[in-house]
């Protein structure tokens, strides 16, 4: 009987450490207004294909968000803040009230926005990252 009830023990804490672990480990390939990223977080598309992160290149104490191949961070496809790195791990990526992205560092200060023109509003636009690796903002 303990060696049953052993087993279901296993069986149990295996089936919840699964759950759990999809629910936490679940990639996400989009952000809102309400559902930002701070740095270390990371946008991964659809199929896993391409990252959105924050990410040293060279100098390891100069954080970037850009976009590289999700299978190594040595392919830069694009950076956005090349002219401007951030510090520091206090890195985050929002959506502004015009509707645009923006990288703001620890201050608030912005180092990099998108310059979409649109009249939509922050809670109805949100930043997709494609398995093509285009980073798409829309109304959604």
């Amino acid at each position: 009987m303990e060696r049953i009830n052993r087993r279901i023990s296993v069986a149990l804490a295996v089936q919840l450490l699964s759950c759990s672990c999809s629910y936490f480990c679940t990639a996400i390939d989009t952000i809102t207004f309400s559902n930002f990223i701070r740095d270390p977080e990371t946008i991964i598309s659809n199929g896993s294909v391409f990252r959105w992160d924050f990410s040293a290149l060279v100098i390891l104490t100069n954080r970037y968000v850009g976009i590289w191949y999700n299978d190594t961070h040595s392919t830069v496809i694009w950076v956005a803040n090349r002219n401007k790195p951030l510090n520091d791990s206090s890195g985050i990526v929002t959506i502004s009230e015009d509707g645009n992205l923006l990288l703001l560092n620890g201050q608030e200060e912005v180092l990099w926005s998108s310059t979409v023109e649109n009249s939509v509003t922050k809670p109805k636009t949100a930043a997709q990252l494609l398995d093509s690796g285009n980073l798409v903002l829309s109304d959604t």
